[in-house]
């Protein structure tokens, strides 16, 4: 679809759906270029919550941008140690983190720190709507029109999904989730504990793996420990299906040592699980017509590439621009993908390959990680090191 000119002036209207990461710093760009953004979100208040997330690379990049690099927290502590421990209980050296990634320095943070830092860049800003979602979606020549789930009716020059993975704006104009989801065979839990584990001092990351499961609990300054699980299964949409505490049971049974039942435990009593399966959206084109996906919605590329929060921020930022500097929402949005599709394509390969380092495949994939573990801890493996953490 052909769509004309971007009328000049306030009268730019994006609605954007989804509060998370890619929503808002969308939502924070398109404001900043001159547009009325209003966000929609079906849950009933802010989420938080997530994994670690390794900052660097493109969306370090457009965060240094936006001048919110300053606000977000550094959860590094000097000199704490990457540890890991094996299905026996034994625990050695790890891979040791690099200061610089993919050409920027790396931070490690939690989602929701960068949720926070954008969540309060944008509140006084942009108005958030909580509790309802699309219903349908039409659009002409003019404008896109959504019909929510609460019954209220929105106009818009624009409209962004960034509703995650199981985008509900994908379905209605792209179709179907099952046609662009890429599933692995593997399922994660995720969350943040309320208590400590034995052993583990502030800032330290430990790392239990075995032939297709892994554990990964990192302690943080200022924060209680997060943790995430992963195994692989022939059918893992079967798998999510269950409680998570039976699930993880099942799976990390045989783990010698008291760190993984301690794991177990605390999981137990944590406020709340993300429990899912490990996918990546493939599509051919991110837009249609007034209609465009950013972050996960468009490409997730999974938590194997380390890039998912950092490439929702800068595809948002990027978006900004194009719309700023082409008369024409098409061009803008075809100049987008083009800018962007690169870097999202190399990442979701990264993944790939980085799957093996999380959860070693089978017993020759744990060994062989081991080595390499092993190797990296020598003078003579740096170079690797950085190789395999994106340096």
């Amino acid at each position: 679809m052909t769509t004309p000119p971007v009328p000049s002036g306030p009268a730019r209207r994006a609605l954007i759906i989804g509060s998370g990461i890619s929503g808002l710093a969308t939502a924070l760009c398109l404001h900043r270029a001159g547009w009325d953004p209003l966000i929609i979100e079906r849950a009933p208040q802010r989420r938080t919550g997530g994994y670690f997330v390794r900052f660097n690379g493109l969306g370090y990049a457009a965060a240094e941008r936006l001048g919110l690099l300053k606000a977000l927290p550094d959860r590094t502590v000097p000199g704490a140690r990457m540890l890991e421990i094996d299905a026996r209980g034994r625990i050695t050296p790890g891979l040791p983190m690099p200061a610089q990634a993919n050409g920027t320095p790396m931070r490690m943070l939690l989602r929701s720190d960068l949720e926070h830092v954008l969540y309060e860049a944008v509140h006084d800003l942009v108005e958030i709507r909580y509790g309802t979602g699309p219903a349908t979606i039409t659009q002409d020549r003019d404008q896109v029109t959504v019909t929510l789930t609460d019954g209220t009716v929105e106009h818009a020059d624009l409209l962004v999904g960034a509703d995650g993975i199981h985008s509900t704006v994908r379905s209605l104009v792209f179709g179907p989730e099952d046609l662009y989801r890429k599933d692995f065979d593997h399922v994660v839990a995720a969350c943040v504990m309320q208590d400590p584990l034995p052993g583990l001092e502030e800032g330290d990351t430990l790392v239990a793996t075995a032939p297709g499961r892994s554990a990964w609990i990192n302690t943080y300054r200022d924060h209680p420990p997060v943790a995430f699980l992963l195994y692989r299964t022939p059918w893992p949409a079967a798998e999510i299906r269950k409680t998570p505490s039976r699930a993880l049971r099942e799976a990390f049974a045989g783990f010698r040592g008291a760190v993984i039942p301690a794991l177990l435990k605390a999981m137990d009593r944590a406020e709340s699980v993300v429990f899912d399966q490990v996918s990546q959206i493939q599509l051919n084109r991110w837009s249609q017509g007034r209609v465009v996906l950013v972050g996960d919605a468009a490409w997730c590329m999974t938590l194997y590439s380390g890039q998912g929060s950092g490439m929702g921020i800068a595809g948002g930022e990027l978006l900004a621009r194009m719309v700023t500097e082409h008369d024409h929402l098409s061009a803008a949005l075809g100049e987008w993908e083009t800018q962007l599709r690169p870097a999202v394509a190399k990442h979701q390969k990264e993944a790939l390959r980085m799957q093996h380092f999380f959860m070693p495949v089978n017993r020759f994939g744990h060994i062989a990680r081991s080595t390499m573990i092993r190797t990296a801890n020598t003078p003579m493996g740096a170079k690797l090191a950085k190789a395999v953490m994106g340096a």
